[in-house]
Parts: structure tokens; sequence; C-alpha cells
């Protein structure tokens, strides 16, 4: 059977490719040598013939945001790299000593998990394109946001990076539902103000043919004091004033 590097990991080289053309791959690893066939590596094909490990070179490349990115992913199941090791098994992030007889120096190993070496999930993250300065304001944002949601005691311990930044994807995520919302509110409220207008309308119309007809009204009542009844009636409490205007003219 022949092998061939698992998705989740082809599609991990792939992207870092893409993001250093120029690194070294002198190091780089897949299927393993006659030393590792002899072993019980992920470097062997297994039963389907997937390799489930690669070795990256280091240079040429941001090793750290390499690791980074590979620690968050879903099928990461543990990294080596310069006599340390982190697993799921026991948390990744968490990097204990290596004593293996390569101390991986020249190369960061890699090894997927079988459930979910078929992941097509993208393995860097919008931070990773980030300037420096960027990223320092994602660090802050972070730090705040810890201790909102854990507490002041948090700032001493340090933010729980992993959980801030979850925290500052959801906010953003929120903001833009909000603007969405906000556009459906806006809309709304340009429907309501149109209907108060046409409601205003007519009833500035009516009010006119109101006025036409107390005009009219008015000119057929004999006598002042039945007009200034009338008067009274129609102004209300603003008829003395209305009186007193016409008096002086």
């Amino acid at each position: 059977m022949a092998w061939f590097l698992n998705p989740a990991l082809t599609r991990f080289r792939t992207e870092v490719d893409s993001r250093w053309p120029r690194r070294d791959k002198t190091s780089d690893g897949t299927i393993g040598d006659r030393a590792h066939q002899a072993t019980d590596s992920d470097h062997n094909p297994d039963k389907d013939g997937s390799v489930d490990a690669w070795d990256m070179d280091v240079n040429g490349v941001d090793v750290q945001q390499v690791i980074n990115a590979a620690l968050r992913h879903e099928s990461i199941q543990y990294v080596i790299y310069n006599r340390r090791i982190t697993s799921r098994s026991w948390g990744l992030g968490s990097w204990r000593a290596y004593d293996g007889v390569n101390p991986h120096t020249g190369h960061v190993h890699f090894n997927t998990r079988p459930s979910h070496e078929n992941s097509t999930k993208p393995w860097f993250a919008e931070e990773d394109d980030m300037t420096p300065a960027q990223a320092k304001q994602l660090e802050v944002d972070a730090w705040r946001l810890d201790a909102l949601t854990f507490g002041a005691d948090s700032i001493r311990s340090g933010p729980r990076k992993g959980e801030a930044m979850w925290m500052v994807r959801t906010v953003k995520a929120i903001a833009n539902a909000v603007s969405q919302v906000d556009e459906q509110v806006a809309a709304q409220l340009k429907k309501d103000l149109a209907a108060i207008d046409a409601a205003v309308a007519a009833n500035r119309a009516e009010t006119a043919q109101v006025d036409e007809q107390v005009v009219e009204r008015l000119g057929a009542v004999a006598t002042p004091e039945e007009q200034a009844r009338l008067l009274r009636a129609v102004l209300g409490d603003r008829a003395k004033e209305v009186g007193l205007l016409l008096a002086q003219g």
C-alpha cells in the first residue's frame, strides 16, 4: 500500500510553505527511515496508509508562531521541540522534558491524533497575521477581559490567553451581530417615522378643514358675544391671549 501524509498535516505543511516560501526543508520529514520502521512510530504508515507525523525544519520560519498554531488545532496530539514535549494527554501548552535519542533541536515534530487526521480546519488564525502593535493590543484586551471575567486576582497570575482570546473573538462576533441588529432597528425606525409623518400630515389636513369650518361659522354668527363664545370653545385657555392681541390691532 502506498503511504501518504495525512490530510490535516498536509494542509499544515502547505500553510507553512505559503507563509515562508523560502524556508529550509533540509530537516523536514514524513515517512520514517529504517530506524523508525523498527519502532512504534507515527512516522510509519498506519493501517490506512497515512503517516500521522511531520517534522518541520526550524530554519527560515517563525518557530514559535508555527507551534502556537499547532497547539490551537484540533488534530494535534503532541509536539516535540528542543528537548521538550507537550501532549494533549496532559494538556497542550504544558511542556515537559523530553529525553529521547533525538533532541529535536533542528526540527519540530508534530503528531496528530487518528480521530482528527482528516481535519480540514485551517491551522493559522487571525492573530497570526497581526503586526506587533496589533498583537500587543490584543494582549492588552486579553488582560482586561480576563480581569473582568475571572476577577482581579487573575491579573497577578497572568491572563488565561486561550480563554481570553476566545472571549475577544466572541466579543467581535457579538459586535458584528449587534451592528446587524442596529441596521434592522434603524430600518424599523424609518418605517415608524414615516408612519408618524403620514399621521401628522393627515392631522394637519384635518385641522385645516376644521379651521375653515370655524371661519365660516364665525362669519355666520351675528353678534360679537356669540363670536367670542365660539372662539373660547375653539381656543380654550388661549382665548384670552388671542383676544388681547386682537385688541392691540
